[in-house]
């Protein structure tokens, strides 16, 4: 039997291969961070399906860019940045359920019976969708695979597309705001207009970008463009869910039966650490490290000897 090593992708790009490790361990902590809830058709969760997506779109832009087929590989960047602005809208939605309120939730108390009635009664007004906004009612279809019907084209219309996806995420999160305002906005209007351009071929020339050879610089910008829409990404996360970031290190000892070392529940993986720090804004690191909050260590500082 071949080693199992010999299946696996052979990157080109040492920064496309290394932006790959990012998501293969936020794959690994979205796995073991589920986000649960219920809707008319049943429980459903989010996991890591769309890391573990990233992985192979980022496999198949490093092949392109290895092959100078640059509209190619813009084009899977745009895939890129709209499949992970679809999970921040979908993560964003399901943790802002609407079943119990906190009013109602503290009229039960703390004993056996009374914690099961109000689980019950929390999931049947889930299940009733009678609290539900219609974003998490839009949400629920992509979950039950029936977003694509033509009966649900007023929900696709009106929240999946990445511009809603943004504009949602802006209008229902301060922070998510406060980050794309003070720090993105640009960056964010400069690598839409260049996918946008690649996408829908505004010009001869981008078509001409798949097959006429390209000089280093072309290089520099498509993996400048990867970086950026990575920067978003990783930003707008970390004040979503910060716990998401979680180094492997606390589970890995529980399941080793060993006592995991002091603090290590707050390690974020380490090459999210050195990359936010290497690439972030000093005030937009110190920004996210002030508000995630759960105590994850965003800052390189936490981790020196």
């Amino acid at each position: 039997m071949d080693d199992i090593e010999d299946t696996n992708y052979k990157f080109n790009s040492q920064d496309i291969e290394n932006i790959w490790y990012i998501f293969f361990c936020l794959a690994d902590s979205t796995f073991s961070s589920v986000e649960v809830s219920y809707g008319k058709k049943g429980p459903y969760m989010l996991s890591g399906e769309t890391m573990m997506s990233i992985c192979k779109t980022l496999e198949t832009i490093d092949f392109c860019f290895h092959r100078d087929a640059y509209s190619d590989a813009y084009t899977l960047l745009r895939k890129y940045r709209d499949d992970l602005m679809q999970y921040l809208f979908v993560l964003n939605v399901i943790q802002n359920k609407h079943g119990l309120t906190d009013e109602e939730a503290e009229k039960f108390t703390i004993n056996p019976e009374s914690m099961m009635k109000m689980i019950e009664l929390d999931v049947s007004i889930l299940v009733s969708g009678e609290r539900k906004t219609d974003a998490e009612l839009a949400m629920e279809k992509w979950i039950y695979n029936v977003l694509e019907s033509s009966e649900n084209k007023e929900d696709r219309k009106q929240f999946f597309d990445t511009s809603k996806y943004k504009s949602y995420l802006v209008s229902n999160n301060e922070k998510v705001e406060y980050i794309f305002d003070n720090f993105l906005v640009d960056k964010w209007l400069r690598e839409d207009r260049k996918l946008n351009n690649y996408v829908h071929a505004n010009g001869i020339r981008f078509v001409m970008d798949n097959y006429v050879y390209q000089n280093k610089k072309e290089d520099k910008e498509l993996i400048e463009t990867l970086q950026n829409i990575t920067d978003i990404f990783l930003s707008l996360l970390s004040v979503i869910d910060s716990i998401k970031f979680h180094s492997s290190d606390y589970l890995d000892a529980l399941e080793m039966g060993m006592k995991p070392q002091e603090g290590s529940q707050y390690w974020v993986c380490p090459i999210i650490v050195e990359y936010m720090n290497d690439r972030f804004d000093k005030k937009l690191l110190q920004y996210i490290q002030n508000n995630e909050g759960n105590g994850m260590q965003f800052m390189a500082e936490y981790y020196a000897d």
